[in-house]
C-alpha cells in the first residue's frame, strides 16, 4: 500500500522523447471485451480496429497516432488508416477481409491523422489497422497505445485491447 501510494505521489518524468505516460483516455466496453476471429486464412489481408478512444478528462485531447503494440507473429502489419465514424456507419467492431462484399473501409477517403476528443465523448474516428496473415497466429495482440496531447502536453497511453485472432480450421 505504501509502495502503490509513493508512486502516485512520486511526480513522473516524461520518456527520451519528451511525452508523459497519460490517463485521459477510455475505451469504454471494448477494454473489458476478448473479442475472437478463427476465420483468417494465410495470404489474405484483413482490416481490424483499434479502440474507439473516448476521452474520460474534462478536457480536450487531440490524438496524434494510435498502433498495436507487439502484433503477434503470423501477422504482418501494412499500416493504420483513421476513420470517421460518419463515413463507416458508426464504430464497427471485428475483423473484415480486405476487398470483400462486407469490406467498408478500404474505398473511405483518408481525411484526417490528427483528430479532436471533445471531453467526456467519445472519438467521431478511430485507427483500423490493415493487415497480411503470413502464418499461424498463437498469440493476441493485448494492447494498443495512443498518442495525444492535452493542451501543450503530449503524452501516450496503452489501452487494453485484445484480440484472439486464429487461422480456419480446414
Amino acid at each position: 500500500m505504501t509502495a502503490a501510494l509513493t508512486a502516485w505521489l512520486v511526480p513522473q518524468r516524461p520518456d527520451d522523447t519528451g511525452t508523459w505516460k497519460g490517463h485521459a483516455l477510455g475505451a469504454g466496453l471494448l477494454e473489458q471485451a476478448d473479442l475472437e476471429y478463427d476465420q483468417l486464412q494465410i495470404g489474405k489481408e484483413y482490416w481490424l480496429n483499434l479502440p474507439q478512444a473516448t476521452n474520460a478528462s474534462g478536457e480536450p485531447v487531440t490524438i496524434t497516432k494510435a498502433q498495436f503494440v507487439s502484433p503477434p507473429k503470423g501477422l504482418e502489419l501494412i499500416g493504420y488508416k483513421v476513420v470517421s465514424t460518419k463515413d463507416s456507419d458508426g464504430y464497427g467492431i471485428g475483423v473484415l477481409e480486405v476487398k470483400s462484399p462486407g469490406d467498408d473501409v478500404t474505398g473511405l477517403p483518408e481525411r484526417t491523422d490528427t483528430f479532436i476528443v471533445k471531453s467526456h465523448k467519445p472519438a467521431d474516428w478511430y485507427h483500423m489497422v490493415r493487415f497480411k496473415v503470413t502464418g499461424p497466429v498463437t498469440d493476441d495482440t493485448s494492447l494498443c497505445r495512443f498518442w495525444y496531447q492535452q493542451g501543450a502536453v503530449k503524452y501516450r497511453q496503452d489501452l487494453r485491447c485484445v484480440n484472439q485472432l486464429r487461422l480456419a480450421e480446414k
